[in-house]
């Protein structure tokens, strides 16, 4: 800094040396705060990088590991999380299991529709009731399940499985979501001072973010091993991508008005977009989309009968 400003016309050359003296009789000072701040840095370090090993060593973390790697090619992700962190936050819903059972959320990406679906089409669908991506999703959700762990005694509860009686669904997949670290759940009773237009709803729905994939993601089941617990695993909140109570609510403003208005899901930049066919598809809803449904399996089809004509 001396240096800099010695080369100032209007810095008096006495000052410089004034300076100069003051560096050279508190070096020791500095050179002993230098020290203690590289030391501060890395025992943080050094403890962070511990933390991780230890929670990569889990058992919750190994078998979430060993199902993403099994459904990942196929477009999904999936991490763990225990029902004592979920039902802390779910005040409706609630997991009736062993509070440290090992449970995984699974999500879908772009990739699932783009890439998975034609190819199940083409080697497994059969012309029954039900909705094509969710029947594509629980064929691949199961069959990584069973040959994983063939032997374990686990629930598979997916997105669209109600309770019997109240007609709840059987898990609130965003807080699952949440639990997990996989997506931060925004939810308008969050907010400190929400808008005036917000009171007059009736309700006011909250959605989850992925710090990788924004809003372009669905959630499609959880996975409890019953039988598996994990007493050593520790919670890690979500990476909150809308940190800003301005952005959370114009978020959650642009969520409720139309759920369709993309603008919420584009909230982060994604690694993984939704193509203008998935849009179309997901935008329409479930009771209508049986026109989009043929289309999507006449050209899977179509595509299998051409590469066989080419071989």
């Amino acid at each position: 800094i001396a240096h800099v400003l010695v080369a100032v016309p209007s810095f008096k050359l006495s000052y410089y040396n004034e300076y100069k003296s003051y560096l050279s009789g508190n070096m020791h000072f500095w050179i002993y705060i230098a020290v203690i701040a590289h030391v501060l840095v890395a025992v943080i370090f050094i403890t962070g990088l511990l933390y991780y090993y230890y929670q990569a060593n889990t058992i919750a973390v190994k078998i979430a590991t060993v199902l993403d790697k099994h459904l990942k090619p196929y477009g999904f992700d999936a991490a763990p999380f225990v029902p004592e962190w979920y039902n802390s936050m779910s005040s409706v819903v609630k997991l009736d299991y062993n509070p440290r059972a090992v449970c995984v959320v699974v999500i879908s990406n772009a990739d699932l529709f783009d890439k998975t679906v034609p190819d199940y089409i083409r080697q497994h669908y059969s012309n029954d009731k039900g909705d094509l991506i969710d029947k594509c999703s629980s064929f691949h959700i199961n069959k990584a399940v069973r040959e994983a762990f063939p032997n374990e005694n686990v629930d598979v509860i997916f997105d669209y499985d109600l309770q019997v009686n109240s007609r709840l669904p059987k898990i609130n997949m965003q807080t699952a979501g949440h639990a997990a670290g996989l997506a931060y759940f925004n939810r308008p009773e969050s907010i400190k001072q929400p808008p005036e237009s917000w009171r007059q709803r009736s309700r006011m729905f909250g959605c989850s973010i992925s710090p990788r994939y924004g809003g372009w993601f669905a959630y499609r089941a959880v996975v409890v091993f019953k039988d598996i617990h994990d007493d050593k695993i520790q919670f890690l909140s979500p990476h909150d991508s809308v940190a800003k109570e301005d952005k959370k609510v114009e978020l959650l403003t642009w969520f409720n008005n139309d759920w369709k208005d993309v603008r919420w899901r584009d909230v982060v930049v994604p690694e993984k977009r939704y193509s203008e066919d998935q849009i179309e598809y997901f935008n329409c809803l479930p009771s209508k989309r049986g026109d989009l449904t043929k289309a999507i399996i006449d050209s899977a089809l179509k595509t299998e009968d051409e590469s066989k004509k080419h071989q």
